[in-house]
């Protein structure tokens, strides 16, 4: 018994037969190659929408009350809050509030404002604080008589006008700032300015976190050894920290850390050396949200 078997043998194939034979080959081998290829097509198409939306619909220009701007893309921190100093004292005091009140009042009006808004931060010095507020006038304004003598302004202190509120101011809201305890080495003791009613009724938006309200940038002790400057804005409701520092002589000074309290803020900053009478004090302030995003200011 021999196991030598020879094969069978097996006709030759015609062309026809060889022609669907390859056919059917090929059209298995595409098969194979573009089932992994499908696999990936919508992770891809994903990751590319997403690039889409950074690179267009969320890009901002987040721009310094100076005016200049950074490039920057919400959502996405440019910095993170790092300031090592705070202004904020917490709220004031409830035999404090009719200092604010007396302060957000001009002369000639009626009755005492409506405070809307007050909060206790640090002084100009380091033994002394202030109480910064909103506040409205609800009474009906009387101008002073023509024979009164014209308000005077004493050192770092607005100088109210006469007349009643401007055109532009008639809502009658205005901010304040008073220093405590009085002390003649503070030279600014109290501030109070009107606020627009354009600037009233503005809303922060995406692009614009903070709407400025009021502010001074020119306040100093009596020994002009500390210029100090310090803004009140109306904040967007996810800004959780606002920052500032100074700008002076090409120098930047510390960030600090301001108050972000019932849809408002309150930032101050302090340099000091050996100032004139008249300088004044540039502010940079950022703002982020309770994660440490960077929120545009505007």
């Amino acid at each position: 018994m021999t196991t030598d078997l020879e094969p069978p043998r097996v006709p030759p194939l015609s062309a026809a037969e060889r022609s669907r034979m390859r056919s059917r080959l090929m059209e298995r081998t595409r098969s194979v190659t573009h089932h992994p290829a499908r696999h990936w097509l919508a992770p891809m198409v994903g990751v590319a929408t997403v690039g889409a939306v950074v690179a267009g619909t969320l890009v901002v220009t987040q721009k310094s009350p100076d005016g200049t701007g950074a490039p920057g893309v919400a959502g996405t921190s440019l910095a993170s809050p790092e300031a090592k100093v705070g202004v904020d004292l917490g709220a004031v005091a409830k035999g404090d509030l009719t200092k604010v009140i007396a302060e957000c009042q001009f002369p000639g009006e009626a009755g005492p404002a409506e405070l809307v808004w007050s909060r206790h931060v640090r002084g100009i010095t380091k033994d002394s604080s202030a109480l910064v507020g909103l506040a409205l006038d609800t009474k009906t304004s009387t101008a002073p008589p023509p024979s009164a003598p014209p308000p005077t302004a004493t050192r770092g202190r607005r100088m109210p006008g006469q007349g009643g509120a401007p055109s532009t101011a008639k809502l009658g809201y205005r901010y304040c700032l008073t220093r405590t305890p009085p002390s003649g080495k503070l030279g600014a003791i109290g501030t109070v300015g009107r606020i627009e009613d354009k600037a009233w009724r503005a809303q922060p938006t995406a692009q614009r976190g903070l709407v400025a309200l009021g502010s001074a940038d020119g306040d100093f002790t009596d020994d002009l050894t500390t210029l100090q400057a310090w803004r009140l804005y109306r904040a967007r409701p996810d800004v959780a920290k606002v920052e500032a520092r100074y700008l002076l002589d090409g120098k930047s000074g510390p960030w600090t850390g301001g108050v972000v309290d019932g849809g408002f803020a309150y930032v101050e900053v302090q340099a000091h050396g050996k100032f004139k009478v008249g300088q004044r004090l540039k502010t940079e302030v950022r703002a982020f949200d309770a994660q440490g995003r960077q929120i545009p200011v505007g």
